[in-house]
Order: structure tokens, then C-alpha cells, then sequence
């Protein structure tokens, strides 16, 4: 984190209170300022009056799941949804990714493992840059970087953020072959180590949406053994 910027706010959604307390001394070890909750309900209601750069959410969690929580703050939460959680199956990973989680940690996890998790979603989706308000069009499909909405034939598309990110690199690179290990690097911070599936569930969610439109059947390819690419029209 630059130490010369206002530090981030954090929101911990956590009813483990001695990790909830972990956690927060941890981050605001490192400058991060931190406010937990314990529950679903009150922890949508802190995100929509505190708009965090970050929010870090379990998925077991009294009256309302983590996973509940993610889908009810997407359509007004643009920021990072980081699910720390001892729910290592993968339908639960599957589903928070589908309802727009960021990363999926499963605990435990070493604390400079868990910083820098953190530090790569800060980087990726706090605005850095002009490229991250372009808009690119590919015939009917549009994708816009700056109000992170995908739209075909004027349609809006409904398209969590952890998609719309790998969406929004494909078509940068638009005709070029995106590697899942520049996916990673790009998307999470962290090199691919041959294992994780997250990027090819995003792919394969990205191409079923698309397929709706015979136009667009296609619009994404897998080229073997080398990665993805967006076809240009």
C-alpha cells in the first residue's frame, strides 16, 4: 500500500471474534483501516454506507451466508470481495465466484500470503489509470471499463465484477492470446500454479452468457495449451 495515499477501509465480515480481531490488528498493522461485523445483515448495510475498498466475508455467518451477502451489494458494490472462509469445496467456491466474489481463501493462511492477496485486488480495482475507463465495442458487444457494465444490442449483460475483470483484460488485448498465468498475475497478483480453476469457471460462466447471441457464440476461444483470446470482429 503507498503510505503517502489515505489508507483504505476494509470491512471484515466475521462471527469468529477472535479472528475478526486477528485479522483487524493485521491490517491496520499495515496502515489499513479496518470495521467488522459479525453478521450478513449489518454487513450490507456497513458496505452501502461505507463504500470499502475492500471487503473480506466469510460464508458461514449467521442469518444471511457470505455467498447471500455477495449477490444482495454487487449490483451497487463496485470494490473488492475477498471470501475467507474453511469452506474448501467447490460449489461454494463456484457459487461465491458466480455471485461476484474477487478471490476465494480458504483458512488458514499465512499473514503475508493473506497481505498479498490483499495488496494485488487494491491494486487491480482502485483506479490507476486511463485504461481502466475505455470502452470497447466488438460489433453489437460493448464493454465498458468505466461503468464496469457489458452490454450487447443495448442489453445489459449481468456480469459479476470477478468476470467483468477477465472480460475487461481479454478485450485490451483483443486478437492476442491471454495466458492463464498473466490471468492470474493480471487479475489476482499471484503466478498460476497449474491447479487453480477459477479462471477457466469465469471463462466458461463469460461464454455461456455470451452464447445467447449467435453473434457472440464464439467471441471467446481457447487456443491450446497457450490460454484465451477475445476475436475481433
Amino acid at each position: 500500500m503507498n503510505k503517502s495515499q489515505s489508507p483504505p477501509l476494509i470491512v471484515i465480515v466475521e462471527d469468529d471474534l477472535e479472528i475478526s480481531r486477528l485479522t483487524t490488528l493485521l491490517l491496520e498493522s499495515e496502515g489499513f483501516h479496518c470495521q467488522s461485523v459479525n453478521n450478513g445483515k449489518d454487513a450490507e448495510a456497513l458496505i452501502k454506507k461505507c463504500d470499502p475498498a475492500l471487503v473480506i466475508l466469510d460464508v458461514m455467518l449467521p442469518g444471511q451466508s457470505g455467498i447471500e451477502v455477495c449477490k444482495s451489494v454487487r449490483p451497487f458494490y463496485q470494490g473488492a470481495i475477498l471470501m475467507l472462509t474453511g469452506c474448501d469445496d467447490d460449489i461454494t467456491q463456484l457459487s461465491s465466484f458466480k455471485q461476484g466474489a474477487d478471490d476465494y481463501v480458504i483458512k488458514p493462511i499465512k499473514p503475508h500470503l493473506l497481505l498479498a492477496r490483499i495488496n494485488a485486488l487494491l491494486n487491480r480495482t482502485l483506479p490507476r489509470s486511463k485504461e481502466k475507463m475505455k470502452r470497447y465495442d466488438f460489433g453489437s458487444l460493448t464493454i465498458d471499463c468505466k461503468r464496469r457494465e457489458v452490454s450487447i444490442a443495448g442489453e445489459i449483460i449481468d456480469v459479476p465484477s470477478s468476470e467483468f475483470d477477465i472480460l475487461a483484460l481479454l478485450s485490451q488485448k483483443a486478437g492476442e492470446v491471454v495466458s492463464r498465468t498473466e490471468c492470474c498475475e493480471n487479475l489476482r497478483g499471484l503466478a498460476y500454479d497449474g491447479l487453480d480453476r477459477s479462471i477457466d469457471m469465469r471463462i466458461s460462466s463469460l461464454r455461456k452468457k455470451l452464447a445467447k447471441f449467435p453473434e457472440h457464440e464464439k467471441r471467446i476461444i481457447t487456443v491450446r495449451t497457450r490460454g484465451y483470446m477475445l476475436v475481433q470482429d
